[in-house]
């Protein structure tokens, strides 16, 4: 047997087996039904009997993808969640790295270990978005200082990373934003309160 072929049968094993059911009752009331025309009780027991089978086969289809969906929904909810969390997480981490003006080696291992937890969880563009971060990092740990226009671009960065973390949590809301118009507004208002424009 093939694999989608076994696959495609384990998943509609109930609707099988209901079909064997229907069949089997058919071909059994039909026997009945030809050898009851002197006791009519037997008729009406054979049909309350596969009346009875046919609804708890039925009834145990229908509880089974209910629960299917039910649990899938669940699973949908808690994945969520840990993204939710995580990326809540790696945003409050990073505003403590940036907020501090100068980089340590911590921070350096901090981001490390934070680019190993979301690479469980995160979308390909969040993962673009945070490289593309700690690139502008990495050349900013090697200053002693971070200027204020440093700080500007590792914010802008942050604000993008933001957009695809964003995207990544909401994306089957059909009322989305389109990603650029969504990091136009984000970078305007950086743009606003940059850091290096207030000397």
């Amino acid at each position: 047997m093939s694999h989608p072929l076994a696959t495609a049968l384990r998943k509609n094993v109930w609707l099988l087996l209901l079909a064997i059911v229907v069949v089997f009752g058919y071909l059994l009331f039909r026997f009945v039904l030809r050898q009851s025309a002197d006791h009519p009780i037997t008729y009406e027991l054979y049909a309350a009997l596969i009346g009875f089978v046919l609804t708890v086969l039925t009834t145990s289809l229908l509880l089974h993808r209910q629960t299917e969906a039910e649990l899938a929904k669940e699973e949908n909810i808690q994945f969520l969640n840990l993204k939710m969390k995580i990326y809540l997480e790696l945003i409050e981490q990073l505003q403590d790295v940036v907020s501090k003006r100068r980089i340590t080696p911590e921070d350096v291992i901090e981001l490390r270990m934070l680019n190993q937890k979301i690479a469980f969880i995160a979308s390909p563009d969040v993962l673009r978005a945070f490289n593309r971060f700690v690139y502008r990092f990495a050349v900013l740990a090697e200053k002693d200082t971070i200027a204020d226009a440093d700080i500007d671009e590792l914010l802008d960065e942050m604000s993008r990373l933001a957009i695809f973390i964003r995207k990544d949590l909401f994306r089957l809301d059909s009322r989305e934003v389109p990603t650029e118009e969504l990091e136009r507004l984000v970078l305007s208002s950086n743009d606003l309160l940059d850091l290096a424009d207030e000397d």
